[in-house]
């Protein structure tokens, strides 16, 4: 029991010290945008509506349902509040239900919502 009263002190003693380490640290709300992808369509552009379609094969990227493509909305894999960009790379077809349940949250979110219903 002595041994744990001394580690405790000692973690307790190491935070204290360390405390004035991260005082600085400021968190950026201003996301900056890349300049290195040249002029990309819009996200919802129909070019990205159809290629997205020929590489899901019309499937929804998150309940695995096929849809035709008038039934499936592009969805940024990771949000543009997040720092997500309009490039096809982080587009992605869902349908309107796996969309809604998703938001601005990330991929991860929408699987385990969808794994409890």
């Amino acid at each position: 029991m002595e041994k744990v009263r001394v580690l405790i002190y000692l973690v307790v003693e190491r935070i204290e010290a360390d405390q004035g380490l991260f005082q600085e640290i400021i968190a950026r709300t201003d996301i900056p945008k890349r300049t290195d992808l040249g002029d990309i369509p819009r996200y919802n552009a129909p070019e990205n509506k159809k290629e997205l379609y020929g590489e899901q094969e019309g499937y929804c990227n998150g309940c695995g349902e096929h849809f035709q493509m008038r039934h499936l909305e592009v969805d940024h894999i990771i949000a543009e509040t997040s720092g997500g960009t309009d490039h096809i790379e982080n587009l992605q077809l869902l349908c309107g239900h796996c969309n809604r349940v998703k938001g601005d949250r990330g991929q991860e979110y929408l699987i385990s919502r969808l794994n409890k219903i």
